[in-house]
Parts: C-alpha cells; structure tokens; sequence
C-alpha cells in the first residue's frame, strides 16, 4: 500500500529558516495541523550529512498520523548537509538547540524529540548537555550508539582492523596539523556505499569512545531524564538488533522506556507498510507517553 500524504486540509507546511547560536542559518520543514495544541514532535536526521530528506526513508507516514493525532511535525535539515566534508559531529547539538528554540517561539511549550539512525546520539548528546525542560520525551528509531560501536557488532575482524587502520591514520594527519587532510574508507555500508571526509571530520564522526568529541547514545543515556522509547527493525541490516538493546539498556534514569520491535523491517523507513508499521507504533507511544494538549 502507498503512503498516505499529508492532507493539506488537515494541516500547514512551511518551509522555515532558523539561526544556531553561533549565526548559522538552517532550514527545515513544518507541519502543523489546523487545530492547534502546544506539542511538537521534531525529527533529527541521521547520516553524517544530517539532511532533512533521505530517499530511503519515507516520512509521510509519520506526518500523517502526528498530525492526525493533533502534534506538529517538524523535519530538521543539520549543518552538516551543507558542508559535509568539513562538518564536525558535536555541531548537531547547536542545531538542535535552535531548532527547539523556534518551537518554543511558536507556541510550543511541550516537545518530544525523534533521532533516527545517527540522529539518537545527536539527540543523546543534546538531551545530556542543554537539560531543556520543554522536551517531554524522546525516541531512538533505527539507531546506533556510535558509528564506531555499530561498526564493531557488524563488521568482521578483517574491517575492524581496517577501520584501526584508517583511524590511526586520521589521528596521526590531526597530530601533524593536517586535520584538513582528507580521509577515505571504502565499503562502510552493507550496500558498498563509501565514506570521505577531512581526518578532523572522519574522527568526530567515526572515531572510538576515547577520541574526544564522538558520538555515544551508550554516554549520554544515563542522563536522559524523559519517557524513551527505542524503537527498532528486526531486519536491521546496518544497526543490528544488539545496538538497539543497547541503547535501552543505557536509559537508566528514564522514568518509562520501552524497546519497541518493527517487524519484518529494515534499517529504512521504507515506503510501503514498512514506514507505516514505524509511523503506527511511533504515534501509539508518543499517544500513550506525551499525550496533545490545547494550546492555552
């Protein structure tokens, strides 16, 4: 079955532009539905590049059914889509912030936050350093911990050592002042698909837990302090089953998580029933755990 769109009688889409902190401008699209409430769920994109759209992943699904059920929907667009090269991984908290910061400014004083894929430890870290009261509740769809933690539950000993390889060379660029150097790894994803950065990029993003600054869901969880669920593929193909039972048991200081299993699918919010599975179970949770409120 196709997805459903959107239906533009039950609700608004912007395209919006939101400032960082430090003068960065980002876009991003917003849903709203006609009758209006104070609860926003906002989506963290995953990939290095952090961009809003991804062909393999099908948010309409996802629209549909928050705006049926009286949130907002709004669909980040990071820093790093547009100098990805160069981009460092901690930079995503800023942009969080500022996408949270024009929530708040339109009305809305109760927000849930979605990362999927490397999207959960961006929102990890985010949840972990800014303790925003606004946020509510929190969710891991198809994520990871850490490129670098996935990668060891998937990759076999022949690329784990490759990937020492490459990161030791990466850190050894940094040391000689040539962090702007640029660094390739061939065969990251199942699919073949290549990674290339700077040495400074390619270790905030893919470095190990003792490199300063790397992304880690395992680090920040303890922190969270909201209702999260983690929500996972049974086929995941990228982030394996064990990343996700990870993540849920990292979320010690949550007062309700749950570790929701999608099944039959894949690391991708796949058009068809596979994004529509996601998008119902999503939505039931967030009904159940951040409930709408009206707008006062």
């Amino acid at each position: 079955m196709a997805a459903t769109p959107i239906s533009r009688s039950q609700s608004r889409l912007d395209l919006i532009r939101v400032e960082a902190e430090d003068q960065v401008a980002l876009n991003g699209l917003l849903w709203e539905p006609q009758a209006g409430s104070d609860s926003l769920v906002l989506m963290v994109p995953g990939g290095t590049t952090g961009a809003a759209l991804f062909p393999a992943h099908d948010y309409s699904p996802l629209g549909s059914a928050l705006i049926e059920n009286g949130y907002a929907f709004l669909l980040s667009n990071l820093r790093a889509s547009y100098n990805n090269p160069y981009a460092e991984y901690a930079e995503a908290v800023k942009d969080i912030a500022a996408f949270v910061a024009y929530a708040k400014s339109k009305g809305y004083a109760r927000i849930a936050i979605l990362g999927i894929s490397l999207g959960g430890p961006r929102m990890a870290q985010y949840m972990a350093e800014r303790n925003e009261p606004a946020v509510k509740a929190v969710g891991f769809i198809a994520s990871i911990p850490s490129p670098y933690l996935e990668f060891q539950i998937r990759g076999s000993e022949a690329e784990k050592r490759r990937l020492e390889e490459m990161l030791a060379h990466a850190r050894e660029l940094i040391a000689q002042g040539k962090g702007q150097e640029p660094v390739g790894f061939e065969n990251w994803f199942p699919e073949g698909l290549s990674l290339m950065g700077t040495a400074k990029s390619i270790i905030s993003f893919f470095g190990a837990p003792s490199d300063p600054g790397t992304p880690s869901s395992i680090k920040y969880g303890p922190k969270i302090r909201v209702p999260a669920l983690v929500i996972h593929g049974e086929k995941d193909e990228l982030s394996l089953p064990p990343n996700a039972q990870k993540i849920y048991d990292s979320l010690t200081a949550s007062p309700q998580r749950d570790l929701v299993w999608v099944k039959g699918a894949s690391h991708f919010l796949t058009p068809g029933p596979l994004a529509e599975s996601y998008a119902r179970l999503t939505v039931a949770w967030l009904v159940k755990n951040f409930p709408v409120s009206p707008r006062r």
